[in-house]
């Protein structure tokens, strides 16, 4: 889930500065890392600011999940996705390694082949504010929550879903950011619950160019905006006239021949 609009441009301003999901760019130009020969081993000698994120920050998405698992009550876990940043060849994806790495531990973390990891409950991680490492120089990615429930058809997604998948994304913004700025941007808000705010909305990436968006609950079908890319989408988040069970039918571009 990414992308944000707001009204006000001090808000936006405010908010940016937790990236959500979008780590930032390391300040001095990268140096290569040898490719790890297992694929679940992490090379980063050399790499200048590898982080991803601090474990602390993205434990604070797993507190949020337990939290606000009523929104998705059959999804059995929260899974964090890894996405290319623009510009970066897609097959760096298939080679992509991490690892939590702390003062004294170094947890190896398993890349799916669609390219979601699991995060592990770790108290001494999180005592030496472990940071999470990819074997690729820093900003070449970003990472988003992934979470489906049981039973949800091939080509939809349910609200319920993407409305917990932004509980996660807020709850390590507001790690990420502090208490000061995260109180500022309450009081701007009135609200300490941002996903339902009416002023802001969070973009749900896709897997491909998408033709068309739409929630569907019984007879009701409502057509979703694209981005201008055609590659998300947004989803009525903080809207309660639609249920948590409500779908999303996504119909995506035919292949260019």
């Amino acid at each position: 889930m990414t992308g944000l609009k707001t009204a006000g441009g001090a808000l936006a301003a405010a908010l940016l500065l937790c990236s959500f999901a979008a780590p930032a760019a390391a300040a001095e130009p990268p140096v290569p890392a040898e490719p790890a020969a297992d694929k679940n081993a992490v090379v980063v000698n050399g790499i200048r600011n590898p982080e991803l994120k601090t474990y602390r920050v993205m434990a604070a998405g797993l507190d949020a999940f337990d939290d606000y698992h009523a929104l998705a009550p059959t999804a059995p876990e929260v899974r964090f996705k890894l996405r290319a940043r623009s510009g970066k060849p897609s097959t760096d994806m298939d080679s992509l390694a991490m690892r939590i790495a702390g003062d004294t531990i170094s947890i190896p973390l398993p890349i799916a082949a669609d390219h979601t990891f699991s995060l592990p409950r770790n108290e001494q991680a999180a005592r030496e504010n472990a940071d999470l490492l990819l074997n690729k120089p820093k900003g070449g990615y970003r990472w988003q929550p992934d979470i489906h429930s049981v039973g949800v058809p091939e080509g939809m997604r349910r609200l319920g879903d993407l409305r917990l998948e932004c509980k996660v994304l807020v709850a390590t913004a507001k790690e990420e950011i502090g208490f000061w700025l995260t109180s500022m941007i309450n009081t701007l808000l009135l609200t300490t619950d941002w996903c339902s705010h009416e002023k802001i909305q969070l973009s749900t990436a896709a897997e491909q160019r998408i033709a068309t968006a739409t929630l569907t609950h019984g007879e009701l079908r409502v057509p979703l905006k694209l981005n201008s890319e055609r590659t998300s989408y947004t989803p009525p988040l903080g809207n309660k006239a639609y249920p948590d069970d409500a779908l999303i039918e996504l119909r995506y571009e035919e292949p260019a021949t």
